[in-house]
């Protein structure tokens, strides 16, 4: 009788495995695939904000979240909007705040009315984060802004921070992220390239790595981005504690033999092209698109550009590493076809949530 009943015994809990083993799968299968969808957002620059505006509008399907690009600094370090920053960001809201994740992009260029400009100033961010007062003057000043434009979201651009601020600017984040997170407002942290990735960031904001600018106005000609500059990126992200998105630009650079170099959009590019009747060319360790051509003056131009086709083998090579959360660097100028594909994104699931 006792091993009748033991038998049984081990029949129930064979059954009872057999039934939580075939339910435990179905749900890692399911979380698995949420996680291995791609999951598109894009900045808005405040300087093109018409064409920017149209192009989101006419990809928003394929959007996840969408980045008002952006707030500077004043002389007195105070936050700076534009007119055209104010007006972009008020219409993104209305336009899409039930729909999509709006978030202010804050930048730390430095712009008086008595001098020039200074783009991704160090010395203005070591003035912000150098002790616990001046740093917490800063969040009071972010802070403000939430009010007072009712954000949702808060994605902190700050580049070129000197390796002895770096601890005060993780502390910096991890402040702001607690006093955000009491509003529930997000944050969100843009890091370059160069960024020291072994460095411990703070659990709560959502980070994303810029990979670009390989080429530019700082060189040759080429493109913004390449497959073995993404290989050594990625394996320098592996040492992060955070799991980040990848950033990728849009449009490109025309390079002149006399050195001059201009920044040129994807239609900018392509409307050259027709014009010049020059031959589209891929570059295969970068999949950009590029050309050269002649002007009047029998000067060579030569124009490296992403289109469609390079931002889906860029997107496609790094989520082969799993690398799923994509942002694009930017809306404003981008072709037909590099618009339908981002709307189709929604396919593998555009999941609109404005309490991310």
């Amino acid at each position: 009788m006792k091993n009748f009943l033991l038998s049984i015994c081990i029949v129930l809990l064979i059954i009872t495995a057999c039934n939580n083993s075939k339910e435990a799968p179905a749900e890692a299968k399911e979380e698995l695939k949420d996680k291995n969808k791609l999951q598109l957002s894009i900045w808005l620059p405040e300087w093109q904000k018409k064409s920017a505006f149209e192009d989101v509008k006419n990809s928003q399907q394929g959007l996840q979240d969408i980045r008002v690009f952006g707030a500077y600094f004043n002389s007195k370090d105070q936050l700076l909007f534009t007119e055209d920053a104010i007006e972009m960001l008020k219409q993104t809201q209305q336009q899409f705040n039930e729909t999509h994740h709006v978030m202010l992009t804050l930048i730390n260029d430095y712009v008086t009315d008595n001098a020039p400009s200074v783009q991704k100033d160090s010395t203005l961010l070591h003035r912000l984060l150098q002790d616990a007062s001046t740093r917490q003057k800063h969040i009071d000043n972010i802070m403000q802004i939430v009010e007072q434009y009712n954000l949702k979201g808060i994605e902190i651009d700050y580049e070129k921070v000197a390796k002895e601020d770096i601890p005060a600017y993780v502390l910096f984040l991890e402040d702001l992220y607690q006093q955000l997170l009491k509003k529930d407002v997000t944050l969100h942290v843009v890091l370059e390239p160069r960024f020291p990735f072994d460095v411990k960031l703070p659990d709560g904001p959502k980070y994303t790595v810029m990979a670009y600018n390989v080429y530019g106005y700082h060189s040759g000609p080429g493109a913004k981005a390449t497959f073995s500059f993404l290989d050594d990126l990625m394996k320098k992200i592996e040492k992060s504690n955070q799991n980040l998105a990848i950033a990728f630009a849009t449009g490109g650079f025309k390079w002149v033999n006399q050195g001059k170099t201009v920044a040129i959009t994807e239609i900018e590019a392509e409307e050259l092209l027709t014009k010049t009747q020059a031959v589209k060319q891929r570059d295969k360790a970068s999949g950009a698109a590029y050309f050269s051509y002649l002007d009047d003056q029998n000067m060579k131009h030569e124009v490296w550009y992403a289109d469609q086709e390079t931002l889906e083998k860029w997107v496609s090579y790094v989520r082969k590493k799993n690398y799923n959360n994509v942002v694009l660097w930017r809306a404003g100028g981008l072709g037909s076809k590099t618009l339908e594909w981002i709307g189709e994104q929604t396919a593998e699931g555009r999941v609109a949530n404005t309490k991310q």
